[in-house]
């Protein structure tokens, strides 16, 4: 038995030898012995398993993905974010979700990613109304109306960089043109609009609407050339930036509420009061072309009841839409808490109705019409037209406002924003692709860092070391 374990042990060891052997004399593979060896260094992509490294070839970077990042820097570069104003409607009590601009994530579940305060109230007071909300990626700068000032605000730091009180009778409902260099805002309840410097605030020229008292909605051409200003009156006034003077007056059966535009701002819409619908009009000849009314549901016998019953803003409905392609029209319905979409045609049919859990009294079609913010704190899909996400403080309490933004950033820098109103033309960037809007600019550079110092560095001024 010794003699046969002997044997087996001999056999294996000339078997090994014999391995060894042939090994050495092949031909050396590349990343084996060969990459061992003082006159080959391992590559520094090479990953050692076993006898000899595994030559790994660098990832190729895919084509337009900017350039690449620093060793060591794992910071988030893009954000698409959600600005959320409160107090953001007259219509809602502010004390549940107190006051400021709340930031939501909207690529996390909307979860809160801070709240800016742009004024300091004190806790005896209570803050003002916000009348509305715009943002320039050209500025990179975030204009807050409410009722009494307008400030700006530098959306790199979130540092206030100037605020107005005017002639002491703003704000209402301001708007940017494409180019940053252009803002305007409505006084407030009077019959003018002011012309602003974006950059400075500096007051530039006031546009004057006699028979227009009551100024309230503002919009903008897509060129931010005209200015479609509505007050809470019959009489809808357009007026030229540059000159100041009004070049078209269209008359309303009854008073204009909320408004948006066609693709060239060719035709506007519009809700009023007293009626659950909306009204089309040329805004070239100043002619009423289409009225569509809501006949889903019996409106006129809830509305026309005596005494009338208690509606958010006085009116059946305060809040319409365009959907980018034009082809919608979503109008609000504060008598039954719905949103009813019509065709946008010659002759339009009532083709859809979302049931939402709270009221609507404005409607916002967030970036290339994705997704639509209702001001109940409901984000819609526009396909399935399913709420999909709710809006909610850092405490988790429902946010409803009339006055938000969504919006997209790079290193801090604004890329693009969601108007206000639901205008056809979407966003700057859209509009720039459709022929209908200027060329956007965007404000260059990388914003990091942007924390402010909070304290004396101890090591200012430290050479940087040179990695080995």
């Amino acid at each position: 038995m010794k003699n046969v374990m002997l044997k087996l042990a001999g056999a294996l060891l000339l078997g090994t030898c014999a391995v060894a052997l042939a090994q050495s004399a092949a031909p050396d593979r590349p990343g084996a012995a060969q990459a061992q060896s003082s006159a080959n260094p391992t590559p520094a992509t090479a990953n050692v398993v076993g006898s000899g490294p595994i030559v790994m070839p660098p990832v190729p970077r895919p084509a337009g993905a900017g350039p690449q990042r620093p060793r060591g820097d794992f910071t988030i570069h893009s954000r698409h974010l959600l600005y959320v104003t409160m107090p953001g409607s007259l219509e809602r009590q502010m004390y549940p979700n107190g006051s400021g601009i709340i930031v939501l994530d909207a690529d996390n579940n909307y979860a809160f990613v801070k709240r800016i305060h742009m004024w300091e109230y004190a806790g005896s007071m209570a803050a003002e109304d916000v009348s509305g909300v715009a943002a320039s990626p050209a500025t990179n700068m975030l204009y807050l109306a409410v009722r009494g000032r307008l400030g700006a605000l530098d959306l790199a730091t979130d540092k206030m960089v100037w605020t107005t009180t005017l002639d002491g009778k703003c704000c209402e409902r301001p708007q940017v043109s494409a180019d940053g260099k252009t803002l305007v805002v409505g006084s407030n309840l009077q019959d003018y609009w002011y012309v602003l410097d974006a950059k400075t605030g500096k007051h530039i020229r006031t546009l004057h609407a006699p028979g227009s008292p009551g100024a309230h909605n503002l919009n903008l051409s897509a060129d931010g050339k005209r200015a479609f200003m509505s007050p809470n009156g019959k009489l809808l006034q357009i007026a030229d930036i540059e000159t100041g003077k009004i070049i078209q007056k269209i008359q309303f059966p009854e008073n204009v509420r909320v408004q948006a535009l066609n693709k060239d701002s060719s035709k506007i819409y519009v809700n009023q009061n007293n009626f659950l619908g909306y009204m089309v009009a040329d805004t070239n000849t100043g002619k009423i072309l289409q009225t569509v009314e809501v006949t889903s549901v019996d409106w006129r016998s809830v509305w026309n009841k005596t005494p009338r019953p208690r509606v958010p803003h006085g009116c059946p409905s305060h809040g319409i839409a365009l959907t980018p392609d034009g082809k919608e029209v979503w109008i609000a319905d504060a008598i039954f808490n719905k949103i009813h979409i019509f065709s946008n045609t010659d002759n339009p049919k009532e083709i859809a109705t979302i049931d939402t859990p709270d009221g609507v009294y404005w409607i916002m079609f967030g970036l290339d019409g994705k997704l639509v913010y209702a001001s109940s704190g409901d984000i819609i899909d526009p396909v399935t037209r399913k709420v999909v996400a709710t809006t909610k403080s850092e405490w988790g309490t429902k946010m409803f406002s009339e006055k938000e933004l969504d919006m997209t950033f790079v290193d801090g820098r604004l890329q693009r924003v969601a108007n206000q109103f639901g205008n056809e033309y979407g966003d700057f960037v859209t509009a720039e692709k459709l022929g209908v809007g200027p060329h956007m600019p965007v404000m260059q550079g990388a914003a990091y860092p942007v924390v402010p110092p909070t304290g004396t560095d101890p090591n200012a001024g430290m050479p940087q070391s040179t990695a080995r």
